[in-house]
């Protein structure tokens, strides 16, 4: 399969999704000719996309004239009201912008350049008027000959390049500068002012220059490339006087996949089909290739290219290749597939640091748990040290997805595409900890990032019983609780035998109808096929969906002597204001899962025994009255509450609030309290950053 590396592109991609960051930019620009045309000591205002590899950045500033085409109005005339006034000078600037000439600029060609080698502002001049040249044909400039020319004019240097490019004076000129992150390996290359104290901020410098060519009328300019963003974005402000607006270029989501596969061609079939035509079939839809391509990528754009360039490879090798969900894994999970599509990050992904390891709990954490954090989010490493969060999603080689909620408020989300998960892991191999955060998000359906609910409470949970059954099972505390509580718990063998990890099971539903996604679900009376098919031993499982038919935590256990097995349901009950759950809560919950359960397995299996924890952060008033502030066990024929009485086999424990607080920890759970108080998806500010960092180190405590 060499031959697979030797043509990246087998396709024409379409850009596809992008219409939110296309009215960004567009009103970017049209801000920055405002400022310009009312006052001449402006701050411009300019596009910033401070992306990591294979987030799109690239193939979308080359496609943002189409795309301003293609949306018309909608671009810069939204839904809000305006006069008509503006809106008739919104249509004129859209109108010019339709004639607007682009310019790419890659400044991965910024060097030193004669007669003046140091001069940043020079060789930046230089590349501008270098790329208008090649752009139109007439070769590469010689920079001593155009230096003598422009003179580090800026309405000069403006005045020749719309010479170079055959423009008239009042169209746009739109330059996109991409590559932005080569500035930091330039310390030695260039001249940069320095502080008092020593220090080169290069970033400065080079927005620096850019305002000065923003006062030129009709330029504008975009600016992408992976860099430590908001570092820039908070410098540039204060230093440079330019206003930097980042443009979300979020992961795709699976409709945006679709239309991706339906509209790009591929010149390398004859006739130049639709890429769904030649990998997709009557027995494999459009819809279950995009639904794979965003189970592997995470729908990163320049990683989802790469994975589908591959089986358009593939497919053109193999005449008679069929794809099928297991075929698609079989050629997806081989190294040189994975090593094709995340080459770009293979040098990074594979020399993580300690501090860097250290940082990657945290992340993977952040990314499980489905924890947002804002813009500004410090991480600090030190009493002394602290980076952006924003920038380290990006220097770990993770990628960002942009939320608003209804309130308008952005928040970000991280997400580690499943592609980047082994190469993560050979790199922290003597990590289990990590190991087991990574396999558990591996796991995870990426469905259920898309649905961004905040699963902490039950996710830490879940780990942490997990951790307790690999590593200490006989110095827990929680198992010491249990087992005092329950003689079947004390006859299980609480000891995994090899490192597993928590999965993410199907959800339990009244029904198992499923809308086109299809979502496989559970219905209430399929408990006999969870039990006997679903459920493993020594593995945990989340059901995919919070939903009211099931307990949060599911998992079973097999007797140390006995051919008794146990069914073991845990309610995470996150009862976070001052109303802590009540009696007939916890029959609902019973009801729910013991009832069944015992009607649709314990009857046919006799060693078969099933128990139901309640894990609530707080009790009512009535029910840690009645149970005296303790644990207790309901076994066979006990009532609870005088409604429900407990099944044969049977068992239902709720744990004090002393209990969960003492197996989860006080400060996690006054923080999780603090950060639920008003919502049901809290970020990471509500959470603090301190605290999932304290939560990765009680959960290292564990191993």
């Amino acid at each position: 399969m060499s031959s697979v590396f030797q043509r990246q592109d087998m396709y024409d991609t379409i850009v596809v999704d992008r219409e939110q960051d296309v009215v960004l930019i567009t009103g970017q620009l049209y801000g920055l000719q405002v400022r310009r045309e009312v006052d001449r000591s402006f701050k411009p205002v300019m596009p910033f996309a401070p992306h990591l590899f294979g987030s799109g950045k690239t193939r979308f500033v080359k496609s943002y004239l189409e795309l301003v085409k293609s949306m018309g109005e909608r671009a810069l005339i939204g839904p809000e009201n305006i006069s008509d006034c503006e809106k008739d000078r919104r249509r004129s600037f859209l109108d010019k912008l339709h004639e607007t000439i682009l310019l790419y600029v890659d400044l991965t060609d910024l060097d030193p350049t004669d007669p003046k080698e140091k001069s940043l502002k020079w060789a930046v001049h230089y590349l501008l008027f270098k790329s208008a040249c090649l752009k139109s044909g007439q070769g590469q400039p010689d920079p001593d000959e155009c230096y003598n020319v422009l003179q580090l004019r800026t309405a000069v240097l403006v005045k020749r390049i719309r010479e170079v490019l055959n423009m008239h004076t009042d169209q746009f000129l739109l330059v996109a500068f991409d590559e932005i992150g080569v500035l930091d390996e330039s310390d030695d290359e260039f001249h940069f002012k320095r502080t008092p104290d020593g220090r080169v901020f290069p970033y400065n410098d080079f927005f620096g220059i850019i305002r000065g060519l923003c006062k030129q009328h009709n330029v504008f300019f975009i600016v992408v490339g992976k860099s430590e963003g908001l570092n820039i974005h908070n410098n540039a402000i204060s230093v440079s006087r330019v206003e930097l607006t980042f443009t979300p270029l979020s992961p795709l989501e699976k409709h945006s996949i679709i239309e991706h596969l339906e509209k790009s061609s591929s010149f390398m079939f004859t006739g130049s089909p639709k890429v769904s035509q030649i990998l997709c079939h009557q027995h494999f839809s459009t819809s279950e290739l995009a639904e794979l391509l965003l189970e592997l990528t995470g729908g990163v754009p320049g990683l989802l290219v790469k994975a589908i360039n591959y089986l358009l490879q593939c497919r053109l090798s193999q005449d008679h290749l069929l794809l099928s969900k297991e075929s698609f894994w079989m050629i997806m999970n081989d190294s040189i597939a994975t090593n094709y599509c995340v080459d770009p990050l293979l040098p990074r992904l594979s020399s993580l640091g300690e501090t860097r390891q250290r940082l990657l709990k945290m992340l993977t954490l952040l990314a499980l748990y489905r924890i947002r954090f804002e813009l500004d989010e410090l991480v600090h490493l030190s009493s002394t040290c602290a980076v952006f969060l924003f920038d380290l999603v990006t220097d770990m080689c993770f990628y960002r997805r942009l939320i608003v909620d209804e309130n308008h408020h952005e928040r970000y989300e991280v997400l580690i595409p499943k592609l980047l998960i082994r190469y993560i892991e050979q790199s922290v191999n003597n990590d289990r900890l990590e190991w087991l955060l990574l396999q558990t998000l591996k796991s995870q359906p990426v469905e259920f990032f898309y649905e961004s609910k905040c699963r902490v409470f039950e996710g830490l949970i879940a780990t942490m019983f997990y951790l307790h059954f690999c590593y200490h099972p006989t110095d827990s505390l929680m198992f010491s609780t249990l087992g005092q509580l329950s003689s079947i718990w004390n006859e299980m063998n609480l000891k995994f035998s090899s490192e597993s990890t928590a999965y993410y099971m199907k959800s339990i539903h009244y029904t198992t109808s499923t809308s086109e996604v299809e979502r496989d679900t559970f219905g209430i009376n399929d408990w006999k096929k969870i039990v006997e098919e679903m459920l493993e031993f020594e593995k945990i499982y989340i059901p995919f969906e919070p939903t009211s038919r099931s307990p949060d935590i599911l998992f079973k256990l097999h007797g140390r002597t006995s051919e008794q097995n146990l069914i073991v349901g845990i309610a995470c009950k996150g009862r976070w204001s001052s109303n802590g759950i009540r009696w007939n809560e916890i029959v609902d919950e019973a009801c729910k899962f013991l009832q069944p359960v015992h009607n649709q397995v314990v009857t046919v299996h006799p060693t078969l025994h099933c128990m139901l924890v309640i894990m609530s952060t707080k009790l009512s008033t009535s029910v840690a009255t009645d149970l005296n502030h303790s644990s207790h066990c309901y076994s066979f024929v006990d009532r609870v509450a005088g409604d429900f009485r407990i099944p044969r086999n049977c068992e239902l424990i709720i744990l004090s609030e002393s209990d969960v607080e003492n197996f989860i920890g006080k400060d996690i759970l006054s923080s999780l309290r603090s950060a639920f108080k008003s919502t049901d998806n809290p970020h990471s500010r509500s959470i603090g950053i301190s605290t999932v960092q304290e939560m990765v180190l009680s959960l290292s405590k564990n191993i």
